[in-house]
């Protein structure tokens, strides 16, 4: 798994977070503190780039419930972009794609939820 962080270049309180390879319970323990600190140190909320996940398992999913619920204690937004169709249908199973939006890329998830 690789995961890298960055400030959105178009609005700098909101922290990308660009995950791939496999969000597995081997990498889930590595993952799950950067992405909450990004969560963490961003003032509006932060966009989840997965084009290039490969692969979420349930450990993977429980980072998202957690996410999730920090957010909603902080009132921050939760973007992801670019997922691929078989991650999607993943979250659809685990009914997830209720508690997100989903967007193409960052310019349109930065146009939507932080305007």
């Amino acid at each position: 798994m690789d995961i890298r962080t960055a400030v959105a270049e178009d609005k700098p309180e909101v922290n990308v977070v660009r995950l791939s390879g496999r969000l597995d319970a081997t990498t889930s323990q590595t993952a799950q503190p950067v992405i909450l600190e990004a969560l963490e140190t961003s003032a509006a909320g932060i966009i989840l780039h997965m084009a290039s996940l490969d692969f979420i398992s349930s450990s993977g999913l429980r980072i998202l419930f957690i996410l999730i619920k920090n957010a909603a204690a902080d009132g921050k937004q939760i973007a992801i972009v670019g997922i691929p169709p078989s991650i999607y249908k993943i979250f659809k199973i685990a009914a997830l794609e209720k508690f997100f939006r989903f967007f193409e890329n960052e310019s349109d998830a930065i146009r939507e939820l932080w305007p």
